[in-house]
C-alpha cells in the first residue's frame, strides 16, 4: 500500500501511477482507459453546459443514460428507506463511506463509477492526499471502483451499501471490501432490494434475503469469504420510492440491515 499525493490536478503514486483529479473529483481506478473510454466525454464537459444541450449535441450513449439516472434520482420523492439511510449517516461521529453512493448523502465521503452523479451531489471537499480515508472530508467525491476501493482497512467508522449489492457483477467481493473498511467498533449498513439483472450480475452470484442474513450472522458464508461484522437488530424491510415521470412511481420493498464490527 503506497499513498497518493497530490500535484496540481494529478494524484500520483510511488509506483509511477497517476490519477486525474476532474472538477475536484479524483478518479482512482486501475482501469483508468476503459472509464476514460466511457464516462470520460460526460466527465470532459464543462460543468456549465446544460444537460439537455449535451444530450442534442452528442452522440455519446453515456450522456442519454446519464441524463436519465439524473432525472430519477433527483426527483426520487421522500421514502422511508431514504430517511432512514440519511438519519443513519447523520448520526455517526466519524467519517462515513457510501459505496456506489451515486448522489449520496452530504455529511459521506461518496464513492462511485459515475462521475456525473458525484457531480451532480455538489461535493464540497474534495481534496485527497493518502489511501487510508483521513485526508477525505464529510461532502468529498471520489471515482473509484467498489470492488477494489483505494482505502486501507478499518479506515472509516461507516460504511454504507444502499441499494448496490444488487446492481454489480460480485456482490460477494463488493461486500467483503465494505466489511474491510469498517473501524473496529464501526458499523456497516447494507440496503438491498433484490432486484437482480442478469446482464450485470451473473445467475449464480446473486443471492436471497435469507443468505445475506445468515452471512451477517456469522453463520454462514457469502460466496466463499466469511464477513466479520455482525447484525446488531433485526432486519427491517422498508419502502423506497423512485419517481419515473410525471405520473408513474414505483415503490420498492428493500431489506435494511445493520452490522457492527468489534472493538
Amino acid at each position: 500500500m503506497r499513498p497518493l499525493r497530490r500535484s496540481g490536478a494529478i494524484l500520483r503514486c510511488e509506483c509511477g501511477r497517476r490519477y486525474p483529479i476532474v472538477d475536484g473529483i479524483p478518479v482512482v481506478l486501475r482501469d483508468l482507459a476503459g472509464w476514460a473510454a466511457s464516462e470520460g466525454p460526460s466527465a470532459l464537459r464543462r460543468a456549465d453546459v446544460d444537460d439537455e444541450v449535451a444530450e442534442l449535441l452528442s452522440v455519446d450513449s453515456p450522456s442519454r443514460r446519464n441524463r436519465r439516472l439524473l432525472e430519477v434520482y433527483a426527483r426520487a420523492p421522500s421514502s422511508p428507506l431514504s430517511e432512514w439511510v440519511s438519519a443513519a449517516v447523520r448520526a455517526t461521529s466519524g467519517p462515513v463511506l457510501e459505496l456506489g453512493s451515486g448522489l449520496g448523502n452530504a455529511d459521506s465521503v461518496r464513492l462511485d463509477l459515475n462521475f456525473v452523479l458525484l457531480r451532480a451531489g455538489r461535493p464540497s471537499a474534495s481534496v485527497v492526499d493518502t489511501p487510508d480515508g483521513a485526508a477525505l472530508l464529510a461532502g468529498s467525491a471520489l471515482v473509484a471502483d467498489a470492488a477494489d476501493p483505494p482505502f486501507l482497512a478499518g479506515s472509516f467508522a461507516t460504511v454504507v451499501l444502499a441499494n448496490v449489492l444488487d446492481s454489480c457483477a460480485d456482490p460477494a467481493l463488493v461486500l467483503a471490501q465494505a466489511d474491510a473498511l469498517v473501524a473496529p467498533g464501526g458499523e456497516l449498513l447494507v440496503t438491498c432490494a433484490f432486484a437482480f439483472d442478469d446482464t450485470i450480475t451473473a445467475p449464480d452470484q446473486q443471492f436471497t434475503p435469507a443468505a445475506l442474513t445468515t452471512a451477517l450472522k456469522g453463520e454462514a458464508a457469502f460466496g466463499s469469504w466469511w464477513p466479520t461484522c455482525r447484525l446488531t437488530e433485526p432486519p427491517l424491510d422498508l419502502e423506497w420510492r423512485l419517481r419515473l415521470g410525471p405520473r408513474t412511481e414505483h415503490a420498492h420493498s428493500v431489506m435494511v440491515l445493520r452490522a457492527r464490527r468489534s472493538g
